[in-house]
């Protein structure tokens, strides 16, 4: 009972923030608004999942979190970034480069080119090490790590002389975690990480990370637009559309919650229903908006079938919230059809 009680309060407590987030990209003379008011708020040894369709500023997000966002067309507008309080935007370069990797690590989206193919995978992870002077260790005590980290993924340690081309997806993948957890980050934000992965990889992967959130007390940002694996892995989920956070809440609120999101239902009804042989898939009509050319009022209404007047004229703010459920919505206020 103990022991549960310490993991809520730890749960509790926020590792990292992201607060009132606004990131455009510049193109062609155009501002492509990426993320729009996005906030979140991860506990330690918590997994939140940030889910929704392509473009709808996921991975941005997860890039402004790192830092890593390119410097010639990606512009942060406002808000604020925070790891233990402390102000990420406010850190030098110097300062990043100590966090990035050793505090706040990311598995980035594609295995098949995130691997340098002209180093050893046992070489890419010593360098992640060697960065960060990981604990002023000894050249024989980083090949030793290295080892350990591959062992750790299920990479036999003899592997660590080849390169990329010699491994399946699934392995490279593997090779991701490990160079992401070389210096045990506190944070993890794993992109989409079993993209391209065939279903019993896809399992081995996602256990993995789960286990290592366990052994290592890792807090973990799940990218995805897999409902399964937010179902599977997640704490909380974060419903994001047209790059904002359109409903928010713990896994049990958005999955049982007698209230949704007509986006969140949309997406919930495109998940094939193996029980029930009359159930059609029932997609989403149209697409996500332009992010240059973003609708005045919600950014849903030209594809929600409920869509009210107020809908396409005024912008919604929170107005459902329950517990930690939250949902922007104007169906929530009471307005008329």
């Amino acid at each position: 009972m103990e022991q549960k009680m310490n993991k809520t309060t730890e749960i509790n407590t926020p590792i990292l923030e992201v607060d009132n987030l606004y990131v455009h990209y510049q193109s062609e003379g155009q501002k492509i608004k990426a993320v729009n008011g996005v906030s979140l708020s991860l506990g330690r040894r918590e997994t939140i999942g940030l889910v929704g369709e392509t473009g709808a500023g996921k991975t941005t997000t997860a890039l402004a979190i790192m830092q890593l966002l390119p410097e010639a067309t990606a512009h942060i507008d406002s808000g604020d970034i925070r790891y233990e309080g402390e102000s990420l935007l406010k850190k030098s370069s110097g300062e990043l480069r100590a966090i990035r990797g050793a505090l706040i690590s990311m598995i980035f989206q594609d295995p098949m080119t995130a691997l340098n193919p002209i180093k050893t995978v046992g070489d890419q992870i010593k360098e992640s090490l060697e960065i960060h002077n990981y604990d002023h260790k000894s050249n024989a005590e980083l090949e030793k790590r290295v080892d350990e980290l591959l062992e750790l993924v299920g990479i036999k340690a003899a592997r660590r002389g080849e390169y990329p081309h010699q491994f399946s997806g699934g392995m490279k993948q593997r090779v991701l975690i490990a160079v992401a957890l070389a210096c045990q980050p506190q944070v993890l934000i794993a992109d989409e990480p079993t993209t391209a992965l065939d279903v019993t990889i896809q399992a081995q992967v996602l256990a993995l990370i789960e286990n290592l959130k366990e052994q290592l007390g890792t807090s973990v940002i799940m990218i995805t637009h897999d409902l399964g694996i937010v179902a599977q892995t997640c704490d909380k989920v974060a419903v994001m559309y047209a790059g904002e956070i359109i409903e928010d809440g713990s896994v049990e609120e958005i999955f049982n919650g007698k209230e949704r999101h007509p986006y969140t239902i949309g997406l919930f009804n495109s998940i094939p229903k193996l029980d029930d042989e009359s159930t059609r898939l029932s997609p989403i009509d149209g697409l996500m908006p332009d992010p240059a050319n973003l609708p005045e009022g919600c950014p849903f209404s030209p594809r929600c079938h409920q869509c009210m007047d107020i809908c396409r004229k005024v912008h919604p703010d929170v107005t459902y919230h329950e517990g930690t459920h939250r949902i922007k919505c104007h169906l929530f206020a009471g307005g008329e059809k």
